[in-house]
């Protein structure tokens, strides 16, 4: 079944090449983006791609939710253009192209009655910076516990738990208790991200308690500001978690004060009130913006 996102399709007829008596579409169909990256300056290739913005010719053809099959009335060699579409903050109703993955080109042929089959694969695009990067893999973890946590961040290893861990050798848990039951922690590192540029957040989790975060500004006179939280991630049912990827703008958040000077990420998890304990995974944690 076709899935048109945000626009009716438009059929394009290539009157050059098409017969006018056909009206017999070809056919393609599109499963999946595969993300490229240099694991050691980009991190793991970790994504959640949900939509695909198709141009055929530089022409728009339409806009489609994963795994899509779509018609198209011509035939013979074109070139596709493709984009990769995201949920901003995990909202379906705010569906964009995420501006940091490069579109994928490729040549094809199409033919009447026929089906092809288009394998995009993307990377990180050149003109952006990892302000930071947590991807859980060296001695330390980038997460300074808060002055009012009193539970702290802690590693998963693969050996111990290859049921949990998904990328590389470990990752991140928030273990929550009634004795324990509240976390806080920012970024260990603070980023000077310029202003007006775009900043988003990507974070992979698996988790069946709430998790909060947002942005914490500092100024050149040494205080600091922590910004209400931009996105709570929901809690999944215990037993039944899984991997879930969200990217989340930060843009506005970093651009709100003019005069700030740093900003930090902070993480917010307090156990749920159905909840006899709460475990929250974490991993492959990016800031990224434009130079």
């Amino acid at each position: 079944m076709i899935r048109i996102l945000l626009s009716s399709f438009i059929f394009i007829i290539l009157l050059s090449s098409c017969n006018k008596k056909t009206i017999t579409p070809s056919w393609v169909r599109i499963n999946s983006f595969v993300l490229n990256t240099n694991e050691a300056t980009q991190g793991a290739n970790s994504q959640n791609i949900t939509d695909v913005w198709v141009y055929m010719d530089g022409i728009a053809l339409g806009i489609y939710e994963l795994p899509c099959k779509f018609p198209v009335l011509a035939e013979g060699e074109h070139e596709f253009t493709v984009f990769a579409g995201i949920k901003n903050n995990g909202i379906s109703s705010t569906r964009m192209r995420y501006p940091f993955y490069t579109s994928s080109v490729s040549t094809e042929t199409l033919t009447y009655h026929d089906t092809i089959q288009i394998f995009p694969s993307i990377n990180y695009v050149n003109n952006m910076e990892f302000a930071f990067i947590e991807d859980f893999e060296s001695a330390g973890i980038g997460f300074v516990k808060g002055p009012t946590s009193d539970t702290n961040m802690v590693f998963v290893l693969k050996d111990e738990h290859p049921e949990i861990v998904k990328y590389g050798e470990k990752c991140g848990l928030v273990h929550l208790q009634p004795i324990d039951s509240l976390y806080t922690g920012s970024t260990m590192e603070v980023m000077n991200i310029p202003k007006s540029k775009e900043v988003f957040l990507e974070i992979d989790f698996r988790n069946n308690n709430s998790m909060a975060t947002g942005v914490i500004s500092g100024f050149p006179d040494g205080t600091v500001r922590e910004h209400n939280p931009l996105i709570i991630l929901n809690p999944q049912s215990t037993g039944q978690e899984v991997w879930k990827k969200i990217y989340i703008r930060l843009t506005e958040d970093i651009n709100q004060y003019a005069n700030s000077s740093s900003n930090e990420i902070f993480l917010l998890g307090a156990l749920d009130s159905d909840n006899t304990y709460g475990d929250i995974y974490l991993d492959n944690i990016k800031v990224v913006h434009f130079k």
